[in-house]
């Protein structure tokens, strides 16, 4: 299966797998346009010597005689008119039990096995593998649906541009056949971020089998583009390559990574070396792959293949392996089994599809891509602009396009539902008669601020973002999500995102808007990484915005708290459960196909943003937090500040409890009680100044006594003077409240060094507590147990009554 962005040269390799001259005008798979669709295009191939081939009816004609030949299986009678093979197998009353005169199999039937038998076998055969080349679309909607069509038994060639900078944004591009390149959507992803993705996918779907399995699969990163780099330069695109895997959770997934230049191809010697590894790899994957297979479940997959047909039911299926020998009950298992070849597709879990086998993968594929495309849809453009600008297909649009498909239209669409690309919805978009379906896989993609939302909200609460063990959202996830939350009752996606534009502090500004003059801003609100929807009534919003690394969580209420029964508080509680619930079933869907076990997809965590005084950096950190512990009176840590504080009451939305707003006492007075209150505070300030209880230049003699790194110098020789033993540099590390893992850097770092061990220890304590004191200091060498030497700093140093 060869993968990868649009444009990364994966026909040019195919071409060069095969051994076919560099065609610098190859047009690309499908169509540049995100929303148009057509992902696949397939090949059978074979060696033939050390060259691969187009295999061809008479190589598979010649396979199918050899195998008979092999296990002896011909009658002792032989009858000139028909073919003995057929008499043998006795498919003529099989055809009519099945009840399927429209496919005319019979005649199919006869004619391959006449062939068969008719075959000279006097030659030794050579094994010749035959392999599905799957050559994948390269638009970022494929990655949608590609969870769909993986397979276990599959080798992955992942391509990417080498000649590329890592770090620059990808741009979907089409070669067309009069060799000019188009240029389409750029998404907010690096072409890093789409390799890593393409890896998780492959990831999270395929790698959950057993290391001795042979159906594991194996990844190759081939980078395309190879005569546009120096040996340097593609040692370089190695390692960078590699170490995409190394920092994340799956750092041998990728077996190699390999640069091949493609203009090479079928020059013979001049050939790249690395064209004919990559064919010596696929040999070798080829080898371990192989498993005995009984060879009535060849026959009974030549049968099917001769057929000529897109699709047939499942009792005709029964009926022809019954006719080839294989148990009624066992043809589920092989054609589960051709599925996971790709020969075939076979939906047992679906119940439009279960009673039916798709013999051409590529027909289903393109027949499931004209929705993208709407290709031959001539009708409907209301119903067209719909789809493309809100992800809304209706059913006369679906049945439009599918009329013609043979497997009808409504069962296309429960396969998408099935697999959560689509969900059923309705909206007031639409006549409420007929069907909807929220479809975001063919929207554009959202590059804006993933923080901006609607204005005019009452509370918002701070974001929350589903994380993932790999370090990013896994491709498909996502839309499925989306459309998980839009078959909620309680949701609808919320299109109408129209507001007035913000006014100015003028005279005029007002005026128009007291006149209702002011212009009115529409924004799109639903995207293909990004949705907005409305949680029990039309008053609160939530938004979900796939960040790359996360997919964020905003919750808004649009008008005050005191004019809605249900508190806000319980609408971002209870859209959380709704959140963990559909990410659950959207789990099941793509890693529990065929009966996968889904337990070992990858682990996904809910971290709450934290609002913190160091969160005004681009960096989001997060609360340390125990959710299902944590209450609104409970203290909180983060990343950022190792010191403990309250929740804000943006952050308290999240947790059980009441929000309590800690006011100043002097607060309280001015905004709580009134005029008379504040008489009695300056009277009772006024007293305790009189009486020295209160000391106005304890603050002024507290910020003139902070310590900075500046001072680092001073406080070595203020320990050395009170002989303070080097040797518990590590205990005073901790009594100023630096954290261990630090404290265990510097000892790795300077082993049986304790002098300079305890210089990094004040200077690490001087660099990041911004409240630094020589009363600290002294408290915290009290702590390790040398009180004479924390008495000595007290003397010395600490000058400010206050302190002491």
């Amino acid at each position: 299966m060869l993968l990868g962005s649009a444009g990364t040269g994966k026909t040019s390799l195919k071409r060069s797998l095969m051994e076919e001259p560099f065609n610098p005008h190859t047009t690309s798979t499908i169509v540049s346009d995100v929303s148009s669709v057509r992902p696949f295009g397939h090949e059978w191939q074979t060696m033939r010597g050390n060259k691969w081939s187009e295999a061809t009816e008479e190589d598979e004609i010649e396979e199918l005689a050899h195998l008979f030949k092999s296990i002896h299986w011909r009658p002792s009678s032989y009858h000139p008119s028909e073919s003995s093979l057929y008499h043998s197998l006795d498919l003529g009353d099989t055809c009519t039990s099945a009840k399927a005169p429209d496919l005319d199999a019979k005649i199919h039937i006869k004619s391959l096995l006449r062939r068969v038998d008719s075959y000279d076998t006097t030659a030794e055969l050579l094994v010749q593998p035959f392999l599905h080349i799957w050559d994948c679309g390269g638009q970022p909607v494929f990655l949608e649906i590609l969870p769909a069509f993986l397979t276990p038994r599959t080798m992955f060639l992942l391509l990417f541009d080498a000649s590329k900078d890592f770090r620059e944004r990808w741009q979907s591009r089409q070669n067309t056949r009069d060799g000019k390149v188009l240029f389409g959507e750029v998404v907010n992803e690096s072409t890093s971020h789409l390799m890593a993705k393409w890896m998780s996918a492959i990831h999270s779907h395929l790698i959950k089998h057993s290391k001795n399995d042979t159906s594991s699969p194996s990844i190759y990163c081939i980078g395309s583009r190879g005569d546009k780099l120096h040996d340097k330069g593609k040692e370089e695109v190695k390692k960078k390559t590699l170490s995409l895997c190394s920092k994340r959770e799956f750092p041998n997934v990728s077996r190699e990574v390999l640069i091949i230049d493609n203009t090479t191809s079928g020059k013979g010697k001049e050939e790249d070396p690395n064209i004919t590894k990559l064919r010596e790899k696929i040999d070798k994957f080829i080898t371990n792959l192989v498993v005995p297979t009984p060879v009535n479940w060849v026959l009974f997959r030549k049968v099917l293949q001769e057929l000529k047909q897109n699709i047939i039911s499942v009792p005709y299926a029964i009926a022809i392996g019954v006719a080839c020998h294989i148990r009624a009950a066992d043809v589920s298992e092989v054609l589960i089994f051709y599925h996971e070849l790709g020969v075939l597709l076979y939906y047992p879990q679906i119940e439009g599809l279960k009673n039916r086998v798709i013999l051409s993968p590529k027909w289903f594929v393109d027949t499931i891509g004209k929705v993208f495309t709407l290709e031959g849809c001539e009708k409907g453009i209301n119903w067209q602009k719909l789809l493309r600008n809100n992800g809304i297909l209706v059913q006369p649009l679906y049945k439009e396009v599918w009329r013609s498909s043979g497997i009808g239209p409504e069962g296309i669409i429960e396969l998408l539902v099935h697999f959560r690309l689509a969900a059923q919805v309705q909206t007031e978009l639409y006549d409420s008669r007929f069907k909807q379906y929220f479809l975001p896989a063919v929207l554009p993609g959202y590059t804006g601020d993933p923080n901006e939302v609607r204005p005019g909200y009452k509370l918002r609460a701070s974001p929350v973002h589903i994380t993932f063990s790999t370090g990013y959202v896994p491709p498909g996830f996502f839309t499925r999500l989306a459309t998980a939350v839009a078959a909620n009752p309680n949701v609808k996606l919320n299109f109408d995102n129209v507001y007035t534009a913000a006014p100015t502090a003028g005279f005029f500004d007002r005026l128009a808007i007291a006149m209702k003059l002011r212009s009115k801003i529409k924004r799109k609100s639903i995207y293909r990484n990004r949705a907005c929807f409305s949680y029990g009534c039309n008053f609160d919003d939530f938004f979900l915005t796939d960040i790359n690394d996360a997919i964020q969580v905003d919750v808004l209420r649009y008008v005050p708290e005191s004019s809605r029964l249900v508190s806000f508080k319980s609408v971002c509680q209870d859209i959380l459960k709704l959140l963990r619930k559909c990410s659950d079933e959207v789990e099941n869907t793509l890693y529990g196909y065929h009966g996968h076990n889904s337990a070992q997809s990858s682990s996904r965590d809910v971290r709450y943003v934290c609002e913190c005084e160091s969160s005004s950096s681009n960096k989001v950190h997060y609360i340390k937090v125990d959710a299902e512990k944590q209450t609104c009176s409970d203290p909180v840590y983060c990343h950022k500040v190792r010191r403990a504080r309250s929740l804000t009451q943006r952050e308290s939305m999240w947790f059980e409890g009441e929000f309590k707003d800690k006011l100043p006492f002097l607060k309280y007075l001015f905004f709580g009680v009134g005029l008379f209150s504040l008489i009695i505070l300056l009277i009772l300030i006024g007293f305790l100044l009189g009486t020295g209880l209160v000391n106005i230049n304890s603050t002024t003699a507290d910020k003139e006594n902070i310590l900075t790194i500046g001072h680092l110098r001073e406080a070595l020789d203020v320990l050395e003077n009170g002989h303070f033993p080097s040797n518990k540099w590590s205990n005073l590390g901790l009594s100023l409240g630096l954290l261990n893992p630090k404290l265990d850097a510097i000892e790795n770092n300077y082993p049986k060094d304790s002098e300079r061990c305890l210089q990094k220890c004040l200077t690490l304590w001087l660099t990041e507590d911004i409240e630094a004191t020589w009363s600290k200091l002294a408290d915290a060498v009290d702590k390790t147990g040398e009180k004479a030497v924390a008495a000595y700093i007290r003397i010395r140093k600490v000058k400010n009554k206050s302190e002491l």
